[in-house]
């Protein structure tokens, strides 16, 4: 099953807070910071499809 947008942004936030408090070496910030752009990636999604429903909805 596909994660929420919630789930995503969930596990965002708990990336950046690892990130913030400089507690990671640099190999895993490095891959830290990877796996936050991909979770970027698929929210941006989420939301542009919220948004295209939103339209699509608006126009009927």
């Amino acid at each position: 099953m596909e994660p929420t947008f919630e789930q995503l942004m969930a596990q965002l936030d708990a990336i950046v807070k690892e990130l913030e408090n400089d507690a990671l070496g640099l190999e895993k910030s490095i891959a830290a910071y990877q796996k936050g752009m991909e979770l970027s990636k698929l929210i941006a999604t989420k939301l542009q499809q919220a948004k295209d429903l939103l339209v699509e909805r608006a126009d009927d």
